[in-house]
């Protein structure tokens, strides 16, 4: 059992890290003392744990509400918040209610969001189901909704009233999600959480699955995504290290239309060309770049020659907003651990190393 305190701005919370234990952790006082619940579940969790979900809220039922929602990434809406937000009005949720979400990074972000705008705000507890959610998503207080003009336009930052990582949802989770939270955990490892890494390299696709293992993997994340979250909230400056590997990633996304690639291995792919142009640069080492390839090819977090169109991806990291002229904004390694923000890449250079890995 790990518990990790965590703060940013005026809130700070516990992240709670352990194995079958969401009743005990619903026992707390800030479960406890809510007089109305709002329990919004992954209709995917809530069929292969729906039974587990019921069994840990227990005598809360009698003053919760379970809302189920299918996470589908076109359910994040403005529109679909809206009817949520209508329900806690027809339940009777006032300011000294909680609402709980229980599932992957769509529910939680969801949940945020409702929780946030709702009465001015009232607290959310994160539940997260999947390992992305666990070592990122869950952590940092960012919620937003979709519009249709656009992913997450409408947002705000609401800290959670406490996050309760339950490896037993991992139990039933496919390798493609699995792979989703290992980028982002190599992502911390190589920016600054050597733990990480070191847990990385120092075991394979099947020891990973122990839970004593995978337990040290989530800690070690989520002491370090809190940790940058405390010093920078608002992402001024210093959280944005958290995007090394994203711009490239979200790109690679967008230009295959969301459909051949799953966002875990956009993001790998996304590392490993950041860190190729690194050691191109004189800023890593070959074996530096050894020890993050290696570990991308151990675990198969990169799929093999994905069928991109170099220039369509480099259209999408264009229509960045940090973006300008004939260079593209990025973050960089000095070393690992070492990131650099704000850094400018020539996109001739860009995608010469992207024609010749890709």
């Amino acid at each position: 059992m790990h518990t990790i305190k965590a703060s940013a701005g005026s809130a700070s919370y516990e992240i709670l890290i352990g194995n079958s234990f969401l009743h005990d952790a619903l026992r707390r006082p800030e479960v406890s003392s809510a007089e109305r619940i709002a329990v919004i579940v992954s209709a995917r969790v809530d069929e292969l744990h729906g039974e587990y979900v019921r069994r840990s809220l227990g005598d809360l039922r009698g003053r919760s509400v379970l809302l189920l929602m299918d996470d589908r990434e076109e359910n994040k809406s403005y529109a679909h918040a809206e009817r949520f937000l209508e329900k806690f009005i027809a339940e009777k949720l006032n300011r000294r209610a909680i609402v709980i979400g229980i599932g992957g990074g769509v529910v939680g972000d969801f949940a945020g969001f409702c929780s946030g705008v709702y009465m001015r705000g009232i607290p959310v507890i994160h539940v997260p189901t999947t390992l992305l959610a666990m070592v990122d998503s869950s952590i940092g207080g960012k919620a937003a909704v979709n519009l249709t003009v656009g992913k997450n336009i409408i947002g705000l930052f609401h800290q959670p009233f406490l996050v309760v990582s339950d490896l037993h949802f991992l139990e039933s989770l496919p390798a493609g999600e699995v792979t989703n939270g290992l980028a982002e955990s190599l992502k911390h490892g190589i920016i600054g959480d050597n733990a990480a890494l070191e847990l990385l390299e120092g075991n394979g696709p099947d020891s990973l699955r122990r839970v004593e293992v995978i337990s040290e993997l989530v800690a070690a994340s989520a002491r370090f995504k809190s940790a940058i979250v405390e010093r920078d909230e608002r992402e001024a400056g210093l959280r944005s290290i958290l995007n090394f590997g994203h711009t490239i990633g979200h790109a690679i996304e967008s230009s295959m239309g969301y459909r051949g690639i799953s966002h875990g291995q956009a993001v790998a792919a996304g590392i490993r060309i950041k860190v190729e142009v690194c050691r191109r640069m004189g800023l890593l080492s070959e074996a530096e770049a050894g020890r993050v390839n290696t570990v991308i090819q151990r675990y198969g977090l990169m799929p093999e020659g994905p069928d991109l169109d170099i220039d369509q991806v480099i259209r999408h990291m264009e229509y960045d907003k940090k973006n300008f002229g004939d260079a593209i904004n990025f973050v960089l390694l000095a070393g690992l651990g070492n990131p650099r923000i704000n850094q400018r890449i020539p996109i001739d250079v860009l995608k010469q190393v992207m024609v010749e890995m890709c």
